[in-house]
């Protein structure tokens, strides 16, 4: 009975220690630098037949924008023969996606770094969940940078002048965002 107690009261204060000041930092970081809002299963799941039909050997994929790793652990899961870097420009959501692949034993490259100064001239394949006003800079960089036959996946927000080879919509329910949870495929040519 003794030993019940000890071990709830450890769990508690793990809770009270651990737990809660993690969500007020995270919570704290998304007021400061805004939403990192995370790609979800069924988009995973469109993403990884993506990359299967449009690019079966690919070896590096970059998650530009990766926030707190989910993304980027879900797809070295699925796809564990890929060599998976995963950008984004916050310390905070950095940190915590490493201690998470860490956990789950994923070997994945998370650095903090901005999006538009990182060299994407090895990626096989990128992904991108970014803000629209982001997207035109990050469109000239790619195709100036990308080897041809790589390809790039959007999610939500789109390029301006690429034309996408294909549109998937995963979203089924009427939303006033257009193209919420729509993924837009390019090949660089």
């Amino acid at each position: 009975m003794i030993f019940l107690t000890y071990i709830s009261i450890f769990l508690f204060l793990c809770l009270f220690v651990i737990v809660l000041p993690a969500f007020f930092i995270l919570a704290l970081e998304s007021l400061v630098r805004g939403h990192d809002l995370s790609t979800s299963r069924l988009v995973t799941r469109a993403l990884v037949k993506m990359i299967q039909k449009y690019k079966p050997n690919a070896k590096i994929f970059y998650d530009s924008g990766c926030a707190r790793g989910a993304l980027s652990v879900r797809i070295k899961k699925s796809l564990p023969h890929l060599e998976i870097y995963a950008i984004d420009n916050s310390a905070v959501r950095i940190f915590f996606a490493k201690f998470k692949s860490k956990i789950l034993r994923h070997k994945i490259n998370f650095q903090k770094q901005d999006v538009l100064k990182t060299d994407f001239r090895n990626a096989d394949v990128v992904y991108t969940y970014l803000w629209y006003d982001i997207m035109l800079i990050l469109e000239k960089k790619l195709q100036k940078e990308l080897k041809q036959g790589a390809i790039v996946i959007t999610n939500t927000s789109h390029f301006q002048d690429w034309q996408p080879i294909e549109k998937v919509v995963t979203y089924t329910k009427i939303l006033k965002t257009p193209n919420f949870e729509t993924l837009f495929i390019y090949v660089k040519k």
